[in-house]
């Protein structure tokens, strides 16, 4: 297996958990907007022999399942949801990759209004994509792709990171609006061509 960054960061964290090491920390920062340039970064705070250091980790994969897997909640629900848009976005861009941009943001939508437990209305409205054919492999190959990332995460925040339901709910509903709002540039829409009253 190579040694990718994402491996050398597990590793690292693996070996202070093996010295009886630990995380007493964690926050996550995702740059939204027309300028992001920089990557999401974990800051964790690690305790080793009574002492402490923060560290920060550019986010990937590897990491983030590493974090899931540990069962490493962040400080903060508003932190939480930029970790969990920051998954969904990977897996929206993964299966665009897949499937064609244009074709993956058109079933994302569809997956997301199929599932009115998220009031996400205004946003999908604002949306702007053609409505796929519902009939076509492509479409049934993509939107199970595009719901069991949606579904996987919210069953991870309820029976994983154990939050109560309601802040299970309110998590995944602000994770999927910042989804949309980075995926369909909507902010962005707003502050380069405000609606005058």
């Amino acid at each position: 297996m190579a040694n990718t960054r994402g491996q050398f960061q597990v590793d690292f964290l693996r070996s202070v958990a093996e010295r009886g090491g630990r995380i007493v920390s964690a926050r996550f920062s995702l740059q939204r907007g027309p300028l992001k340039s920089i990557e999401p970064i974990y800051s964790l705070t690690l305790e080793q022999n009574q002492l402490r250091s923060l560290q920060e980790f550019p986010w990937t994969s590897e990491l983030e399942q590493y974090l899931l897997e540990s069962r490493q909640r962040m400080d903060t629900l508003s932190d939480e949801a930029d970790r969990f848009a920051a998954i969904l976005l990977s897996n929206v861009q993964a299966s665009a990759a897949k499937f064609g941009r244009d074709f993956t943001h058109a079933v994302l939508i569809a997956v997301l209004t199929d599932r009115p437990r998220y009031p996400l209305a205004t946003l999908l409205n604002r949306a702007g994509t053609a409505k796929p054919s519902r009939s076509s492999r492509h479409f049934h190959d993509c939107a199970r792709a595009l719901g069991e990332a949606v579904d996987r995460l919210h069953e991870i925040a309820d029976a994983a990171l154990h939050y109560e339901p309601h802040e299970a709910g309110t998590l995944m509903t602000k994770a999927l609006e910042i989804t949309l709002d980075e995926t369909f540039h909507i902010s962005d829409a707003d502050l380069l061509f405000p609606k005058h009253p």
